[in-house]
């Protein structure tokens, strides 16, 4: 009899460790999943509003609509400006915090699992209609004229138009590291 309880106290034991394992590898798991998900992949889970505070204080809260790696847009109102929702895109590295923000993630990449980069987000924006331009300097209203590598161009005509004389002033250039957001403006 003592064989017996013997091998089942050994096999008690290695059921044990191996539920042991089994756990540490699950939580080692979530630790390195949670480790490569972006703040940007859990707004655009969120369900609701989400509240983002820009660098230079400013407040935008709304739903999200869509986001990539690098860029949040959302369909925000001014807290206690009295304006319609419009949509606005902020590029990540304006936000200085979030709230409301999902604890889960989805996937930003577009089809075929490509990221969708700020620079494509901007140049959806190319064309006539009118946007508000918001930096840490000043705001610029026009439309967006050209998209650069890491810039775009806010022109106060339609795009691809020079002004006459080919004033330099007409086109104001604003690098995307100043950007804080960019807002469409009711046409």
């Amino acid at each position: 009899m003592r064989w017996d309880e013997l091998f089942a106290d050994l096999s008690g034991r290695a059921a044990q460790a191996e539920r042991e394992d089994l756990e540490a590898e699950v939580a080692d798991r979530a630790l390195r999943d949670a480790a490569e998900v972006g703040w940007t992949q859990r707004v655009l889970a969120s369900r609701g509003e989400v509240a983002l505070q820009l660098r230079d204080g400013s407040w935008l809260e709304g739903p999200c609509l869509d986001a990539g790696d690098d860029w949040v847009l959302l369909r925000a109102a001014t807290p206690g400006a009295g304006t319609p929702p419009r949509q606005v895109l902020v590029p990540a590295a304006a936000v200085a915090l979030a709230r409301g923000v999902e604890r889960f993630s989805l996937p930003t990449a577009g089809a075929g699992g490509r990221p969708r980069p700020l620079l494509l987000a901007v140049r959806a924006l190319l064309g006539p209609e009118p946007v508000l331009v918001r930096t840490f300097a000043q705001d610029v209203r026009g439309c967006v004229a050209r998209v650069g590598r890491d810039h775009l161009d806010v022109s106060g005509g339609p795009p691809g138009v020079v002004p006459p004389g080919g004033a330099r002033g007409a086109v104001t250039t604003v690098p995307f590291a100043a950007l804080l957001s960019v807002e469409e403006l009711p046409g």
